[in-house]
């Protein structure tokens, strides 16, 4: 559609003669017909006066003209130019924005993918620690093990002491597994109420154990990053359109 044509449907519109628009805009009505007819181009003044006697904003008058007008004709009307310059900005900043969008989302659904298989934030590896028992203060660490060499001859004078003496160590025998995502050494000691318990690494591989923190770290970056690879087609889709 041509300027003069979309002059003439607006007048049309508002059910308005040319002698009646012509009149509004304080101009000859044969200068409204060469406008009409596309035999001349307003100037930014005659076009303000146009604006005016139609009762339209530019946004307005511009909405029926963006995807159809002859934008290189438009813009020797200087308000129709900075329109155009200033909806070219908006239209960039919009682009930028949906990049921007788009490789935020890649970037960070690669990064929470990562982590997620990487196990990075939540490991899954699991050290086993074993504890023989509790132990009173004062009490070695390897009591229960060695606890012949704590004991005096005296104590084990006769075979009946030595067991006996053994005996109570095994009643005394409460085993306890304590299984950490973090590796807290080859051994270490736990504080109790009474005493203390004596942790020792049992198994240096460990054990595996999933986490579901992981599994969803790595559907939110598959998540993430098809979105951001959307977000690119979207971009490149609207700037072929322009």
């Amino acid at each position: 559609m041509t300027l003069g044509q979309y002059i003439k449907q607006l007048r049309q519109q508002q059910a308005l003669s040319q002698p009646q628009l012509a009149t509004q805009m304080t101009v000859e009505q044969s200068y409204l017909s060469k406008l009409e007819n596309d035999h001349s181009i307003p100037s930014n003044d005659v076009f303000r006066k146009l604006l005016a006697a139609l009762q339209l904003d530019l946004d307005s008058f511009m909405a029926g003209l963006t995807e159809h007008g002859d934008r290189q004709h438009l813009t020797q009307i200087p308000d129709i130019e900075a329109w155009y310059q200033n909806l070219d900005k908006h239209r960039l900043a919009r682009r930028r924005s949906w990049l921007m969008m788009a490789l935020i989302c890649i970037s960070l659904g690669c990064a929470l993918f990562y982590s997620g298989y990487r196990t990075i934030f939540l490991p899954e590896h699991q050290y086993e620690y074993f504890s023989y028992g509790e132990l009173r203060e004062g009490e070695p660490l390897d009591l229960y093990t060695r606890w012949s060499r704590y004991v005096s001859e005296a104590e084990t004078a006769s075979r009946e002491d030595f067991d006996a003496l053994r005996l109570m160590y095994q009643k005394r025998r409460a085993p306890e597994l304590f299984f950490s995502f973090e590796y807290r050494g080859s051994a270490f000691v736990q504080p109790l109420d009474n005493g203390r318990r004596y942790f020792e690494l049992k198994a240096e591989q460990g054990r595996s154990v999933p986490r579901a923190g992981n599994a969803w770290m790595q559907f939110i970056g598959m998540v993430l990053f098809v979105a951001g690879l959307l977000g690119l087609f979207i971009e490149r889709r609207y700037a072929r359109a322009q």
